[in-house]
Formats: C-alpha cells, structure tokens, sequence
C-alpha cells in the first residue's frame, strides 16, 4: 500500500497541491506533458502534520532516508525545497520566503533541511506575507527532495516579460554554472528577450567578460518555456539547468504579478492585430474615465467600447488615417485609452479649443505635439458639411436638439412596454431577440445622442472656456459660473419629486414619520394601512415604477436600480426628512440668477475691436452651451432605460446560467464579456478557465473600489502618475476646477450610492465618481470632491446646475482625506485644502464673497 507521508516522481504522482504542495504539484504536472525533471521525492502535507505534532518520528524518518536511498544515497548531492499548499499559485508565489537548502549530502543533512523548510512554514516572515497577500488556504506544506543537477549552465525564463507584463515577449535570464547565485541576485545574468510569435530576438544584453549562452540552448529554453505556458494554460516561470547539453526543469510556477492581463486579455480585440505590449504606446485612464469610471466590470465594458465611435469622430473631422483596433484596453477594472489616439482626436479641436484642462488628460509628450499640431480646418468644413448639410435635419446645431426634443416621448413609448416584460418565463431565443429590440430601440436615439453629447456639448465646452478666456480672462472659471442652473433639468425635478414626498411625510402624523425614519421601505410598506399612510405608499410606490431605470451607484450594469431596490430610493426620501435643506429646484434656481449675473458680467468684460460683434457671438455661444450642456445631463434620464433594460437581460442570462451549475454565483455575469457569455451558454468555454477570470477580474474590481489604478500606463502595464505631483503639501491636494466658488464644511466620503444618507446638510461629498442617481443629495450638499472625470463629468454638471464648487481628478481623494475631516474646497483653481493639519497655502479666507454654502 502506497505510503501516504511520501510519494516519488517515478510513481507519477498527484498534482493536487493540498496532498503535494504547489511546488511539487507543478513537477508532477511536467512529468505528465513529457518534460524532462531531474529524480525527486515528496514528503506530504499528510507528514508535515505529523511533524508539526511531533517532530520526525522515528518511522518517517526511515521513510525519508529509504527514499533517499532510490534517489543516488550517501554521495548524491540533493536540493531540499519548500512546497507550501499556496506556494507557486496564480496569486501568490512566495518566492523567496520558504527555505530551499542545496547540496545537501549524508543522512544528518537531508533530515536537518527537511525540518529547516517544515520550520519556514510558520515563520514570522510568512506570515507577514501571506497577510499582505490574503492569502488564506495555505494550512500545510509538503517538501521536495530533488537529485542536485550539476550545471553547466541555469537560469530563468519567463513566458511573458513579468516587469512590462508583455504577453508577447519571452525573458530569458542566464549564467555559467549552478542556479543559485543567478536567483538570489549575487550575478549579473546574460538576459534575451525574444518576440514569442517568431522566437527574433527583441533585445539582448551580455555582461562584460561572460560567455554567451549557445544560440542552440537559447532556443530550446525559449520553445520549452512556451511548451510549459501550452501546458499549464497560464504564463509560466521556470527555473532550469542544462548538463551536459541535457535541459532539465527544476521548477514551473505561475507569473503571479501578471495574473489581470492575462485573464482580461480575451475582452479586447488584439488578436486581429493589435500591439498592445508595444513599448512605445502610452495609455491614459484620465479620458476614459470620463465615459467609463473605474471600477469598471468587463461586460460593460465590453458593452459600450467607443473604438468605432472614436474612429468616426477622428474620420469626420477629416483625418482619414486608420485607427488602431485596440484605442481602449481593460486593465485592473479601469479602461485606457491610447494617448496618441486621443491627441488625434483632440488635434480635431481650433486651437483656441485646446484647453489646459483637456491637455491634462494627455500624456505629457502628447500635449506639447497637441500644441504644435495645426487645425486640419479643411477637416471641419468636412464635418461642418455633413452635419449641416448632408444630415442636418437631425444632425445640425439648431435642429439637433430640436429632434431629440420630439424623440424622446417616442422613445419612452417604446420603453414603457418593454420594462414591463416579464423576462424569466421566455426561451433562451426570446431573450436574445428582446435584447436585440432594446438594441433597436436605442438606436432610435443613439447616434443623434452621440452628436449632442460627444460633439456639441463637449465641442462647446470647450470652445467657450477658449473665448471667455481671450476675450474676458479666467476662462475655466468663468465657463462654470456662465453654465449653472440650467432650466428644464430632468434630474432637479426627479429630486423635486423625492423631496415632495418627504416634505409629505413630514407634514403627516408625528407616528408615521418616526416609522419612516426607522424602518426600512418594505416594513413601512407592510405597516402603510396600519399607519394611514397609504396615499403615500400609492405615491412612492408610482414614482418608484415611473423612476425604476434610476439610482444607479453608476451606469454600470453590476449596480442595482431603484426598480432591483426600492430601499436605495428610500434613503434619499429619508434624508430629505432628516435635513432641513431648501427643495431642489430653489437651489438650482439660485444657479440659474448666478449665472445670469455671470453672463452679463462676462458681456460687459469684452472690449476692444468689434466688441458688439464679440458679445453677439457670445449670446450665441451661451444658448447654445446651455442647450447642449442641458442635453448632456438630460439625455441620461431617458437612455437610463436602456442600461435597465439590458441590465435586466443579462442578470436573467446569469440566472440560468447558475441554475445550470456553469456560473458559481448569478452576479459572475458581469465579469464576463458578451462572448464568454455566449460561448459558456455553448458549452465551448471550460468551467476552470471562467472561474480563474471571473475570480481574477473580481478581485481587481474590489481593490479598484478603494484604490485607482494609476492614470497613465507606459511599456506595457507600468504604471505612471505622469510625472505631476498632484499633491502641493501635507495639508492641500491640487485636482481641475469644475464649478466655481469656495465651500467649507466636513468631508463625508461616499464610495456607494447607497451610502448617500450618511451626508447632512452643508458637508462637502468626497467620492470617486457621480451619477444622476445621486442627484437628491446635491442640495444638501456644500461642494464635491471628486477622483475622477473632468468638467464634464455628470458630478461637475450637477455641480453647476446647484451651483456648488467642484474639484475633480483629486487622485486618491477618498483615501487622502479623512471621513468628518474639516475640507476647504475651490472649484474656481482646483485645490482642496485640509486646514486642520496645518497652515494650507494659498488660502485666503478673507474671499468669503467665493463661499457658496
């Protein structure tokens, strides 16, 4: 009967790293596909729990040196090698914490390293590491006695390049000689980086005075790391030695650090033709952001992927060059996009468009060739033609939102019937083709939606941030101040709406607002008759069905709605109970007579030539920047049927995709592309090979939740803050203007829609992102801090429309600043100051005339 404390490699043993550990499961596994390993034995998990009881006893110990015995005995130098249950993972390699003892040689020896490794186990430095790492499973751990390999020469190899997390390079480190020296860093290695399509060499570095490695080796070190990633189905890192012109493998663990790009590398386009591992190519999350706000799950963005879109914009301003096929890339639950790509597109705008704030969103190098770039004019006459002319009745400055205007009661028609279709009792085909009529239905809307968001409104923002500022001074500043209080906002009167209702309750019984405040919706719901609070119930639960596609933490489909939670609607009627703040739309018309008295200020500032002229243009621009500013909000309310509709359809297809046993939780859904889905439902994507990408990617949405990835990446995936210090010192943080004025009051930092009715009256919102659904809180607010997006993020809109400053692209804002901290905030220069850490400069209390709330 097999020995269960020992099991050889000539046995072809398990792989199963709870009996073998990770390290020696991976040996296992090479035997099994055919690569050559030097002769080993295994001392199990199973004997390290008898050791951990009782030290080798007396019977193991005898096991151990017979084992050694069939090894090569008293003279075979051997390595004695850690395999913890966790070690070697995808996640977790710990390299370098476990011991490892070489030549080891005699009886004494082997049974001293034996115990040096078991002892590493639960050594203070494992412990620290598997705390940094969360690592959890790791209760056990088997050795590997392995018959020492006298080298002529050893190194490592990588199957992806573990530093710019390139799939497409191989690295290869090598030196003359045993290993040892090579891992622990005490010689410089001969390293090659090879493409890993054609096995040509990238570059190639020998130290001074060493021999080469023979090209004849090289390759097959290089073919045999690529069979290894083949076999194991992830890149994989080796350590091998090569005697007597014979490769041996000593060992094959996963690349742990490079774990996200290989798993979200199926959602992008790259195998048509990409170079997304080119070192020259700089990505940027700070654009992206403003359409996509990490965390980002991958099926939305897979969903709403603007690469044609751009190219379009890029095509009808006139630059017909061809668009790469990856401009975006998905990495750690944010969305980048090629700054050269971007340049392109910004290169479409007259110089006196280019605004340093959109600068900001360029890599640096990309904003002095955006400077020196001419305006293709020619190119916007192009576009001026087709939208004017060619498609002007829904595509023209002046009847483009007229158009929208008649489009969407048509739009909602449709809408209406299509929410209220019960989706769990349809086939599997039914489904698809409801998906497909909610697609029809949004492009009924999408492209002329497209033309007023992505064109004008963003064109014109712009646009008159440059003329404000040639013409009167302090552009940025002056743009927010002339674009508050917009009329006709359907998110004030939704939050009108909640505050009706509140303002309802708080006239009612003294009994049925202390129930409001102390239960949640469906206890107050049940007691509503008990209560004679039904005419309320009647009225929230009306408002929650004309209003169930809102409330969305953000757009993304992973959150909940009012229509999936009721309760999410609940908080906002609760807090508007709680406070005393003014209704909404008396603080948006505060916005409207300050921008009022913006415009004319700005009117009155022109002067020079053909000033009359000047201001005529600048009515013009107003109307036109509020109208599309508007629509730019608006447009949300109404698309937010879309987004629900399809969120609806693809939490049904999770459904029945868990109830099949193919996903372990319904909501792995969105961690999925469109085409997983479909090939999983299939049957031709493997259950090990979804659940290692839906772990991976949810893991990286949760930790992008509470930390932003960084905003540029160059060579590959390293990431880059882009050189700016965004902090001025211990007590200030510098981001973009967004809205002006001043605020001062105590930061309450939100991470989550939910968490909305933690803010009272007057404190200043510190959060990573906005949405329309947290509109109700505006007007309970003194100012917003924002981490991501720019001027036009919807946050910076809001903003405006309540006429609250707001500072955006405030890195790490929600971690910075602590939750209660007194903030001092200037939506006019972009800072936020933290007065109670010490003397903030630059702040001059004494413009008090700039304090809004």
């Amino acid at each position: 009967m097999p020995d269960p404390q020992i099991v050889t490699g000539a046995q072809g043993g398990p792989s199963d790293a709870r009996l073998v550990g990770g390290k020696a499961g991976s040996l296992f596994e090479l035997l099994a596909h055919g690569f050559e390993v030097p002769p080993f034995f295994v001392l199990t998990t199973e004997a390290y729990r008898g050791f951990a009881d009782v030290g080798i006893a007396p019977d193991l110990r005898a096991s151990i040196l017979q084992a050694w015995r069939e090894l090569g005995g008293a003279h075979t130098p051997c390595a004695v090698r850690s395999s913890s249950v966790a070690e070697d993972s995808a996640s977790a390699s710990f390299a370098g914490i476990f011991e490892t003892v070489l030549d080891v040689v005699g009886e004494d020896a082997l049974i001293m390293a034996v115990e040096r490794c078991w002892n590493s186990h639960r050594s203070l430095v494992a412990d620290a590491y598997r705390a940094r790492r969360h690592v959890i499973d790791d209760a056990a751990m088997a050795v590997v006695v392995q018959r020492m390999v006298r080298a002529d020469w050893a190194g490592v190899s990588f199957s992806a390049d573990p530093v710019t997390q390139a799939l497409s390079i191989s690295v290869i480190n090598v030196a003359p000689g045993l290993g040892e020296k090579l891992v622990s860093g005490e010689i410089d290695p001969e390293q090659v980086r090879l493409d890993n399509a054609a096995g040509t060499i990238v570059d190639h570095y020998v130290p001074a005075g060493q021999p080469a490695f023979p090209e004849s080796l090289r390759h097959a070190v290089w073919s045999v790391t690529r069979d290894a990633e083949r076999a194991f189905g992830f890149p994989q890192d080796l350590e091998w030695a090569v005697e007597n012109s014979r490769l041996y493998l000593l060992q094959s663990r996963p690349i742990s650090t490079i774990a996200g790009v290989f798993h979200d590398r199926p959602l992008e386009p790259w195998r048509s033709g990409g170079s997304p591992d080119a070192v020259e190519r700089v990505w940027t999350r700070a654009y992206a952001d403003e359409v996509w706000a990490a965390p980002l799950t991958p099926l939305f963005y897979d969903i709403q992927n603007l690469t044609l879109v751009t190219g379009q914009q890029i095509a009808n301003a006139g630059d017909l060059a061809p668009v790469p096929p990856d401009v975006f890339k998905y990495h750690r639950a944010a969305a980048y996009m090629d700054s050269k790509v971007l340049e392109r597109l910004y290169a479409t705008l007259p110089p006196i468009a280019r605004r340093p704030q959109l600068e900001s969103l360029l890599a640096p190098e990309h904003r002095v060739s955006l400077r020196r770039t001419p305006w293709n004019w020619r190119g916007a006459l192009g576009r001026l033609w087709r939208f004017e002319v060619s498609k002007g009745r829904t595509f023209g400055l002046a009847r483009n939102h007229r158009f929208l205007a008649k489009a969407w009661p048509a739009f909602l028609a449709q809408a209406e019937p299509l929410c209220d279709t019960d989706l769990a009792p349809i086939s599997d085909l039914a489904l698809d083709e409801f998906l497909g009529r909610v697609w029809q239905l949004a492009l009924s809307v999408a492209p002329e939606c497209e033309v007023a968001v992505l064109y004008y409104a963003h064109d014109l923002k712009l646009l008159l941030s440059g003329v404000l500022d040639r013409w009167c001074g302090d552009g940025e500043r002056r743009y927010g101040a002339v674009s508050a209080g917009l009329s006709r906002s359907e998110t004030v009167r939704e939050a009108d709406c909640i505050w009706d209702l509140a303002a309802s309750l708080r006239n009612a019984d003294p009994r049925v607002v202390s129930a409001a405040l102390d239960q949640p919706w469906s206890a107050f719901r049940s007691n509503a008759a008990t209560l004679h609070a039904v005419p309320f119930a009647e009225r929230f639960d009306e408002f929650l069905r004309q209003h169930r596609h809102r409330g969305a933490n953000y757009k993304d489909l992973i959150y909940p709605r009012w229509g999936d939670d009721p309760e999410l609607l609940w908080s906002h009627v609760r807090a508007f109970l709680r406070g005393n703040s003014l209704r909404p739309s008396a603080v948006n018309a505060n916005g409207a007579r300050a921008r009022e008295r913006a415009q004319a200020a700005a009117l009155t500032a022109v002067g020079g030539i053909a000033a009359s002229l000047k201001r005529v243009a600048l009515r013009l621009l107003f109307r036109a920047n509020e109208i599309y500013a508007g629509i730019r909000d608006n447009h949300r309310f109404y698309y937010d049927h879309v987004w629900w509709l399809v969120r609806r359809v693809y939490l049904e297809k999770g459904r029945r995709l868990h109830s099949t046993g193919h996903l372990a939780t319904i909501d792995d859904v969105w961690f999925l592309s469109r085409e997983e889905i479909d090939q999983l439902s299939a049957g031709k994507l493997g259950r090990n090979a979804v659940e290692a990408r839906i772990q991976t990617r949810r893991h990286e949405w949760q930790e992008t939740r509470l930390k932003s990835p960084p905003i540029f990446l160059r060579r590959g995936y390293v990431g880059d803050e882009g050189g700016e210090d965004l902090r001025a010192g211990s007590n200030q943080l510098l981001g973009l203007g967004a809205s002006p004025g001043r605020a001062r009051g105590k930061a309450r930092i939100v991470r989550d829609v939910s968490e909305l009715s933690r803010v009272s009256d007057g404190e200043i919102l510190v959060a990573r992102q906005t949405d329309p659904g947290w509109t109700p809180a505006f007007s309970r607010l003194a100012g917003l801090v924002l981490e991501t997006g720019g001027v036009l993020a919807h946050g910076a809109s809001l903003c405006r429309e309540y006429g609250l400053p707001c500072v955006t692209a405030v890195s790490s804002a929600t971690c910075e600043i602590q939750d209660g901290e007194e903030v001092v905030l200037d939506g006019s220069e972009g800072w936020v100051a933290l007065p109670d850490r010490g003397s903030a400069s630059g702040i001059d209390e004494s413009r008090s005339d700039q304090v809004i709330k």
